[in-house]
């Protein structure tokens, strides 16, 4: 199962607690999935779900507001669609009803209206409702274990940037992209999507993907540091290999002695702990030298060794 239907059948078990409420999420959830049906006599409307959590929330919102049940009809996946698909169909006169509450036209041939209707997202309570239905129709996250990715189809461009007004309402910042013509909303930063699983209402799921992202996170930093830890030691062996090569040099053509007591005795100390860093090598000394101390001193060994 993945990380999205996870989120998804999470939030379709959350309690309705008004009308209202479930007539936003209807609302949110029928201008990204919902469809309109007609013949002569009447109209049904119709909502398509792979989930079935999803088709049985459908069905009580549908219960709650109007005190009727709607079909459910299922029909089995097959080669081409793995999944069943769940088609909720509400009839007259009850999607005439449905139609009029979320501020759409019954009438099939009136143009489509893809604006997000004001009058119903009065309150924060029904936008948060209105963003949960708009999710649940067509919304998607990425498993946190590979990458960070929450996005909301859309359609049109307008609707999208409706869609965008609406997360930012509750500090949620999105961004706007076209697939093919189709716009969607997505989110790309772990904070941001962790705020929007929280917004609505999908708290165990949250907590799954706050884990994981700091976990990642910290995997990440301790790998910085050994790497950063790796290259630092990689430069004090280099620059170990050079100074003994320096001392070896004087030491072959002119003797220790050729240096003074300071530089002689850096370079004893030198030839004895090869792996110390400059620090380390300073605290040997008696009294100790600082960091900048040795590096001086081993720099004018160096300029003794070039002159040879």
């Amino acid at each position: 199962m993945s990380f999205s239907t996870d989120v998804k059948n999470e939030i379709s078990r959350q309690l309705i607690d008004s009308k209202e409420e479930a007539i936003a999420e209807l609302a949110g959830l029928y201008r990204v999935n919902g469809s309109l049906l007609s013949n002569l006599s009447n109209i049904r409307v119709q909502f398509s779900t792979e989930t079935n959590a999803i088709a049985r929330r459908i069905f009580i919102n549908i219960k709650k507001i109007y005190n009727y049940e709607c079909v459910i009809e299922v029909v089995r996946g097959n080669t081409f669609r793995k999944n069943n698909l769940y088609k909720v169909y509400v009839d007259e006169p009850y999607a005439h009803r449905l139609l009029s509450d979320i501020k759409l036209s019954s009438d099939p041939f009136a143009i489509s209206v893809t604006r997000i209707p004001k009058e119903i997202l009065r309150k924060d309570n029904l936008k948060k409702s209105y963003i949960l239905g708009s999710f649940l129709g067509a919304g998607s996250v990425t498993n946190p274990e590979k990458g960070y990715h929450l996005e909301l189809i859309a359609g049109d461009e307008e609707y999208a940037k409706d869609l965008y007004k609406l997360l930012k309402n509750f500090n949620i910042e999105a961004k706007i992209a076209s697939r093919k013509d189709d716009f969607f909303i997505y989110l790309k930063e772990g904070e941001s999507i962790a705020d929007f699983l929280s917004l609505i209402g999908a708290f165990q799921s949250m907590f799954k993907f706050e884990d994981i992202r700091v976990f990642k996170e910290i995997k990440n930093n301790v790998n910085r540091v050994m790497n950063f830890e790796s290259a630092n030691m990689d430069k004090t062996i280099e620059a170990s290999i050079r100074h003994v090569e320096d001392i070896e040099k004087i030491m072959n053509i002119k003797g220790l002695d050729y240096l003074n007591e300071s530089l002689r005795e850096i370079a004893v100390a030198r030839l004895e702990y090869p792996e110390d860093s400059l620090k380390q090598l300073g605290e040997r000394l008696d009294p100790p030298v600082g960091k900048s101390g040795v590096n001086h001193r081993l720099k004018k060994i160096h300029e003794i060794a070039e002159g040879l």
